[in-house]
């Protein structure tokens, strides 16, 4: 059986404005080879940028890993590598 990866969008304002509103279009780009392995979700906000962190937004939660600076290539790579 395949891993299955939960894949959670933050659209929070800071998100949105910073290329959350690429990554709405991450379930028409994914490549073939995951469509079957991963559920995609919206959040209106992950919380991420308010948890005292460095790190920038947009943030995608891909299960339990927290992704800063999230971008579609960057998502892909993480699932190849995972």
């Amino acid at each position: 059986m395949s891993k299955k990866f939960k894949i959670t969008i933050c659209s929070g304002t800071a998100c949105y404005v910073l290329g959350g509103a690429q990554l709405m279009m991450l379930e028409d780009l994914m490549p073939a080879e995951f469509r079957d392995q991963v559920e995609i979700v919206g959040s209106a906000c992950l919380q991420a940028c308010r948890q005292g962190g460095s790190g920038q937004p947009p943030f995608v939660k891909i299960n339990d890993y927290l992704m800063e600076s999230a971008s579609i290539a960057k998502i892909v790579d993480y699932l190849r590598k995972h």
